[in-house]
């Protein structure tokens, strides 16, 4: 019985010496280079260390999220502002828009102005390969200030394949012009083809519509075009024809210089 109590010590002091071995190996391995052989270091310690790196990891990464937040922040003013900014500038400039057009209104009669000076020469009806709309026109007439804003919208959609040409009636010079077109009432728009050919006028305001067809008309070429009378289609509207009993195309070359010299005599005499 001795014997087996004895054994029971031996056993309990090997296992007792087996466990101080584990934990100074453990400590040992937690301790670092600063610590010795058979220095015991808690186990805790490591636990706090860890708790402390992740601590000082949460409080990093707070720190950066506050950050971003902040310069979120001052972002979302900066353009907030920026579209104050351009709200209001915006806005001042559609009231200074709106006053410029109230004190400066565009008036029928400066729509046919502008359009006279924009005006082709005479000189290029047959010479450069486009249909021609003449418009007779009068700062009185108010028929011609109804057709202005029509004129106007067409010569944007056609300018760059007809000519348009503007002629005031009240303008003494234009006298011979009036005369060979046989103009009696206006508004009166005289269509000529690309080969100088006068087609037929239109008297009176027209609507967009008419005008664009005749142009149409004009500028579609025909099949066999050197067998057909005329070489481009016929045009759907057609009213007063003051070329029916004489040649329809005329040399506005010619005509120019006759109006000039015309002008010279007169101015002399």
């Amino acid at each position: 019985m001795n014997s087996n109590r004895l054994s029971m010590i031996q056993l309990s002091k090997d296992d007792s010496e087996e466990s101080s071995t584990t934990l100074d190996f453990v400590s040992i391995e937690d301790a670092g280079s600063s610590s010795k052989f058979g220095d015991f270091i808690p186990l805790h310690k490591a636990e706090d260390e860890m708790d402390n790196t992740q601590q000082g990891e949460g409080i990093i990464t707070s720190q950066n999220l506050s950050d971003s937040s902040t310069d979120e922040l001052e972002m979302i003013k900066k353009n907030k502002l920026r579209n104050v900014i351009i709200a209001v500038s915006s806005f001042a400039f559609a009231i200074a828009n709106y006053c410029w057009q109230l004190t400066h209104p565009v008036t029928a009669v400066s729509i046919l102005v502008s359009m006279e000076n924009k005006s082709a020469p005479l000189t290029s009806i047959g010479n450069n390969g486009k249909p021609t709309v003449i418009d007779f026109w009068a700062p009185w007439c108010s028929n011609c200030k109804v057709a202005a804003p029509t004129l106007q919208a067409v010569e944007k959609q056609y300018g760059d394949s007809v000519n348009f040409i503007m002629v005031n009636g009240d303008d003494g010079k234009n006298w011979p012009l009036i005369q060979l077109f046989g103009v009696d009432a206006i508004p009166h728009l005289a269509l000529l083809s690309d080969e100088g050919d006068v087609e037929t006028a239109l008297i009176g305001p027209m609507s967009r519509n008419v005008l664009r067809a005749d142009l149409d008309a004009l500028l579609t070429k025909r099949d066999n075009c050197e067998a057909a009378p005329v070489c481009h289609e016929e045009l759907p509207y057609k009213m007063y024809d003051a070329f029916s009993t004489r040649d329809r195309r005329i040399n506005f070359v010619k005509a120019m210089e006759e109006m000039e010299s015309e002008d010279d005599s007169t101015a002399q005499s």
